[in-house]
């Protein structure tokens, strides 16, 4: 992400709110520890945990993220965020969102080396709690959908490789100058069930506007 200075104060707030969803995870562990709870209870928190990827496909694929965007052009035209032109306003939008969701996500640290790989794998955004991968694409006039296409393409098989999730997201933000071509085609097309040489995950791609 840009460390410019509103870029830095979203982080500033986002790192400040995750350390109040971890305390008040902390807090509701100690009244679960203190307390008999029913194995009802615990299988419901379970569920709810892994609900949380599909609490986020669905998010993402809501109109939340045209909402935010319409809050800073029509009550916040001097910040940044008015005008979305480039793929780091889009992580840090999509940031604060997903983080509400999953307070373990981890922003741009490289993942171990692939086995004969010359480079690390750095993913955008990851949660190991709930095996998620998360990859930010912006496409625009000069970087069509053939080149995101060719992106995932290459994306899917490098962290194909890795066996530590279970679904990777792509969510692909256009510019207001640019028509994706056949967006929900697209969409459909590269969402599934894949399998990299026998790790097999799901893939959910979602392209806004």
């Amino acid at each position: 992400m840009k460390n410019n200075p509103e870029t830095i104060e979203v982080r500033r707030i986002i790192s400040e709110l995750h350390k109040i969803q971890q305390l008040a995870l902390d807090s509701n562990l100690i009244i679960i520890s203190r307390d008999k709870v029913s194995p009802q209870v615990v299988t419901q928190q379970i569920q709810q945990e892994t609900n949380a990827v599909e609490k986020l496909i669905k998010a993402l694929s809501s109109d939340w993220f045209l909402s935010v965007k319409g809050y800073f052009a029509n009550h916040r035209q001097n910040s940044s965020y008015a005008k979305i032109i480039d793929e780091y306003q889009v992580q840090d939008l999509v940031y604060c969102l997903a983080v509400s969701m999953m307070p373990d996500l981890q922003y741009e640290d490289p993942q171990q080396k692939n086995i004969g790989a010359l480079t690390s794998t750095r993913i955008d955004f990851y949660s190991l709690q709930h095996k998620l991968y998360l990859e930010i694409k912006f496409a625009n006039n000069n970087h069509q959908a053939k080149k995101v296409e060719a992106e995932i393409s290459e994306d899917v098989f490098k962290y194909g490789k890795q066996t530590i999730f279970d679904t990777l997201i792509f969510f692909i933000y256009c510019a207001e100058d640019y028509n994706f071509p056949s967006p929900r085609e697209f969409e459909r097309g590269n969402t599934g069930i894949q399998n990299i040489m026998g790790h097999q995950f799901s893939i959910c791609c979602i392209v806004k506007p």
